[in-house]
């Protein structure tokens, strides 16, 4: 008796939740799901070559989740900061964020877009001012400031 297994992978590349998908004797899988289960099934018609390649592809697929994975938290990071500089306000001459009682620094902001609180500093010479911790810029102001 012939034992023979027919594959067919077809795929859905569209929306955020595409998927690959793999036909085996007429029931449809999901790969990332049922991966090992076609591996056993491949281990029933002892072709070593065949196990192998499914291992490989096993591995690819596994590779794939991953990088789709870190791509997802890349744009929620990437929506994170636009959302945040969207609310950050420009009012001489620091940057504000409502709700926020420390600015930003504005030389941090727009050249690195690093978001960075100035601290109040005294010192005999300059009395009070503003210092960025990251590029040392110094920023007079008025009391209250």
């Amino acid at each position: 008796m012939e034992k023979s297994l027919n594959l067919r992978a077809s795929g859905n590349s569209s929306g955020p939740n595409s998927s690959i998908s793999l036909t085996c004797g007429g029931v449809e899988m999901s790969v990332v799901e049922n991966m090992k289960d076609v591996a056993d099934l491949v281990k029933k018609f002892n072709d070593i070559e065949l196990n192998r390649r499914i291992l490989n592809l096993e591995n690819e697929v596994l590779d794939l989740s991953r990088e789709k994975r870190r791509a997802e938290e890349r744009v929620e990071e990437l929506e994170r900061a636009l959302k945040f500089s969207k609310e950050l306000k420009f009012n001489t001459p620091f940057y504000w964020l409502e709700g926020d009682s420390e600015p930003y620094c504005p030389a941090c902001w727009e050249s690195k877009h690093l978001a960075i609180h100035v601290t109040t500093s005294w010192d005999p010479v300059r009395y009070t001012h503003k210092e960025c911790p990251a590029c040392k810029q110094h920023f007079m102001t008025r009391p209250g400031v």
